[in-house]
């Protein structure tokens, strides 16, 4: 099985070895990419992760890197990492082991085609209270730091430019709407650190900038998939709900 595992990064050329990269330690890093925006940016990487394969995309912010791995990739099974991913959480609260990592991305591809699926993923969080055996086929959110995608004859579906954030929501939506299902196993879980620390999403927007962001954002796609989504009214934002039992 062909897998690449793509890392968008920005400005964590220090932090990156002690995050992400760490779980994979057993992979062969030849199937690991990082995908930085300029040649600045290939410089710093290649300081600190001079074993690894840096493409630099020529493009600014996380939609713009997204849509060019997926138009850029050779590989059939894509893995898109973010790169400050602390560890992955199994059902009984324990952080996953690299070789247990690997089975679990094997198994992901192996699933979500065994289900004529192209996107799957796992929970976007850590707390193991919530988790639940097996996977789901029904409508989920596949977030964005840990998102397998299976690229079918070279067509991945590709996110809008009039996004800037919330491209996992999109893509969860409209992979369901497509393939009729989206694969995730609940029983796993990431633990990682939002908006925090150097480099990252925070680089390109202020807090309210991005909550500005984020309003039209979950707008717009609300508009494009009313039947699959719901908007909900918080204090100081908009928030998102997923409409679970919704039919292709």
């Amino acid at each position: 099985m062909s897998i690449e595992i793509a890392i968008p990064t920005y400005n964590r050329s220090l932090t990156i070895n002690d995050k992400t990269l760490k779980l994979l330690d057993k992979f062969n890093k030849t199937q690991i990419k990082l995908y930085v925006e300029d040649l600045d940016q290939f410089e710093e990487y290649k300081k600190t992760c001079p074993e690894y394969d840096i493409i630099v995309t020529q493009t600014e912010g996380i939609i713009e890197k997204r849509n060019y791995i997926m138009t850029n990739t050779n590989a059939k099974y894509l893995l898109m990492l973010d790169d400050d991913i602390i560890n992955i959480k199994n059902i009984d609260g324990d952080n996953i082991k690299s070789d247990q990592l690997k089975d679990l991305i094997l198994n992901g591809f192996k699933t979500a085609e065994d289900n004529n699926a192209r996107l799957w993923g796992i929970n976007g969080y850590s707390n193991n209270y919530f988790f639940k055996e097996g996977y789901s086929t029904n409508l989920k959110f596949i977030i964005g730091c840990f998102m397998g995608i299976i690229i079918n004859d070279n067509k991945p579906i590709l996110i809008p430019e009039d996004l800037s954030v919330l491209e996992d929501y999109y893509l969860s939506i409209k992979y369901f709407q497509d393939d009729k299902k989206v694969i995730r196993f609940n029983h796993f879980g990431i633990t990682q650190k939002y908006f925090t620390g150097i480099g990252g999403l925070q680089s390109y927007y202020s807090k309210d900038e991005r909550v500005a962001e984020q309003n039209r954002c979950i707008t717009y796609i609300h508009q494009r998939f009313p039947k699959y989504c719901s908007i909900i009214k918080k204090k100081d934002c908009l928030d998102f709900r997923l409409n679970h039992r919704a039919k292709p």
